[in-house]
């Protein structure tokens, strides 16, 4: 209980274990919905798979235990993970006893399922969790790669006190923690930000003379690159170097990403450059995170080059690296190098995304080419790609600011049609179109409006509608809104 005492972490309840039948719905899967859950290249075998574990399955004499568990390690290991889950039930429903391997794999698909279904994760861990607490029954003592899965799963989902509950457990049931339940934790802490807490660990793990590897160093370097503390970064690779441990590309990035983070722009570049030097190959990570850099610096046409450096070393450039140059671009006012680009990536087989053309339009807009944006948002939509919110206020501003009210009342309706709800930057654009226009009659009714859909105004819509006020000469209206800015502590009086 050493580390839940530690870190003051408010130790929640495991679930009571349940029988493995109650697993969450979608940790059950029939037969027939085994397709809807597998990627399409590999159904065919999927289908063998589930084909062989049958026949197996329906003899009079099943074979061993062990041919059921490379069914289902193999089904596990492509990430089909709920076909695997209930070939297991099926398993237990015969009668035939896992072993130690088979319930390892059980565990990994019941956190696996977590990480692909996010909005369910918790369910699935608490699912794993259930598994752990049966395995007794079956003459199994759990052992560190059980109990590091679960771990590992709970502090993806940021449950780190969870975590350090299940540890504790581990700990006082004799069960000795290895490098990847250490490295597993140190993530989990940084993650949450707890820093301190993570170097604790580290050097806990060093005590106990678990040896950290690359994965370990590289997470904590990470960690603190995040949070702009290169300082403390250098020197865990100072240690990690001390003890002969060979940073990665996966560390380097942490360093580039880091640096390029704290406008460091040269540092970030330097490291980049000393990769080769130390027989570390640079990836497609590596370019993308020093472009990104340089755009974020305006240092657009140092960026280009480093994508002209990445063809020529023959690394072929992702959605995410056109993105972050088409962005560059389009920020520093060059829409048609943009363009060309964008036309590039389809041709290169890369599909923009929601993110690529929000900042082509956004730049169209700022550039007044709105009747280019109304086009490309249409054929956007054509492609059968949904805007988000954030495309629709990017041309509701853009259509506002050019003073196509008409165009711009109609895409806010759309929004209503698509089953948006405007957000209150949404409302604010409109309102501040309308006062611009001099409609303020029209801003009040949207003002009404947004309070009536449950948005509430913002001291930036409040502001606005003041302002018009003031330069219309409403002083008592624009005082009374004032007074109700401050009754919400919108403004100090």
């Amino acid at each position: 209980m050493l580390y839940a005492t530690r870190f003051r972490y408010s130790v929640r309840q495991i679930p009571n274990f349940v029988p493995l039948s109650t697993l969450p719905p979608s940790c059950s899967c029939s037969w027939t919905s085994l397709h809807f859950h597998s990627e399409p290249p590999s159904l065919r075998e999927v289908d063998d798979a589930v084909d062989s574990f049958t026949r197996m399955l329906c003899m009079r004499r099943p074979p061993s235990i062990i041919q059921f568990t490379k069914i289902l390690g193999s089904l596990a290991k492509t990430n089909h993970f709920p076909t695997a889950i209930s070939l297991f039930q099926q398993l237990q429903a015969r009668g035939i006893a896992p072993n130690l391997f088979t319930l390892n794999i059980l565990i990994n698909c019941c956190c696996g399922m977590g990480r692909i279904t996010l909005a369910l994760s918790t369910g699935q861990t608490s699912a794993a969790i259930q598994v752990l607490r049966k395995i007794p029954r079956h003459g199994i003592v759990p052992n560190v790669i059980m109990y590091s899965a679960i771990i590992d799963s709970l502090c993806k989902d940021t449950l780190v006190s969870d975590a350090f509950h299940l540890f504790s457990e581990m700990l006082a049931k004799g069960i000795s923690p290895n490098v990847i339940t250490y490295t597993t934790l140190i993530y989990g802490l940084c993650l949450a930000g707890q820093l301190k807490e993570a170097i604790y660990i580290l050097n806990h793990m060093m005590r106990e003379n678990t040896n950290p590897n690359v994965c370990t160093y590289s997470t904590l370097i990470d960690g603190f690159c995040k949070e702009g503390n290169i300082k403390d970064a250098k020197s865990v690779l100072a240690v990690m170097t001390k003890d002969c441990v060979k940073p990665d590309v996966v560390t380097y990035n942490s360093l580039i990403d880091g640096y390029c983070l704290v406008n460091e722009v040269n540092k970030a570049k330097f490291v980049f450059n000393t990769m080769a030097q130390r027989g570390v190959s640079l990836d497609v990570q590596s370019y993308n995170i020093l472009i990104n850099g340089f755009c974020k610096n305006k240092m657009v046409d140092d960026a280009l080059s480093l994508f002209e450096e990445m063809r020529c070393n023959h690394l072929v450039p992702n959605t995410i690296t056109f993105s972050i140059l088409i962005d560059g671009l389009c920020k520093s006012g060059r829409i048609s190098c943009a363009s060309k680009l964008l036309v590039e990536m389809h041709d290169k087989g890369q599909l923009a995304d929601i993110i690529t053309y929000n900042s082509f339009l956004d730049a169209l807009c700022k550039n007044h080419h709105v009747d280019k944006a109304l086009v490309l948002f249409n054929m956007i939509k054509d492609q059968g790609i949904h805007p988000d919110i954030c495309m629709y206020n990017i041309l509701i501003d853009g259509l506002c600011k050019s003073g196509r009210l008409k165009n711009a009342r109609e895409i806010f309706q759309d929004l209503s049609i698509e089953g948006y709800r405007p957000d209150v930057r949404t409302y604010t654009i409109m309102i501040n179109g309308l006062c611009k226009e001099g409609l303020l009659h029209e801003a009040f009714a949207f003002l009404s409006k947004m309070e009536d859909n449950g948005c509430l105004p913002n001291a930036v819509t409040y502001e606005i509608i003041i302002r018009a006020l003031f330069e219309k000469g409403e002083n008592d209206n624009a005082e009374k809104l004032l007074r109700e800015m401050i009754s919400r502590g919108l403004l100090q009086g």
